[in-house]
């Protein structure tokens, strides 16, 4: 990353997902989560082979060191200082509403270093 886009760059957590096969409302529980618990986000539409890798792309980009990778099964919250194929959380995009709404505030609370949501 550039030295300019850093300076730039308001701290956000990163959400990546599959712009081939999802839209930004097949993801909206999982962004209410975040902002349930006050944390600012960027979504970006990404061509991505999978949620492991873009979750992790994406807690690299972010200032905040959090990411979440979304694809059509999978979504996934990564944390910068975590193995590439270790993620924290791995859901299905199909879950109930409850638990990926948890995993977005838990995304949000990893931040704040609260302690997460029962998923």
């Amino acid at each position: 990353m550039r030295m300019e886009s850093m300076i730039n760059s308001k701290p956000v957590i990163k959400v990546f997902f599959d712009q081939s096969k999802l839209k930004e409302t097949d993801i909206k529980e999982v962004l209410w989560g975040i902002e349930e618990e006050g944390i600012p986000y960027e979504i970006l539409p990404v061509n991505i082979e999978n949620a492991v890798d873009s979750g992790y792309k994406a807690s690299v980009e972010s200032s905040l060191g959090v990411g979440i990778g979304i694809d059509d099964n999978t979504i996934v919250l990564h944390y910068n200082k975590l193995k590439k194929d270790s993620p924290l959380f791995i859901i299905k995009r199909n879950s109930d509403s409850t638990k990926i709404r948890s995993l977005g505030a838990n995304a949000a609370r990893l931040v704040v270093k609260m302690p997460f949501k029962e998923m």
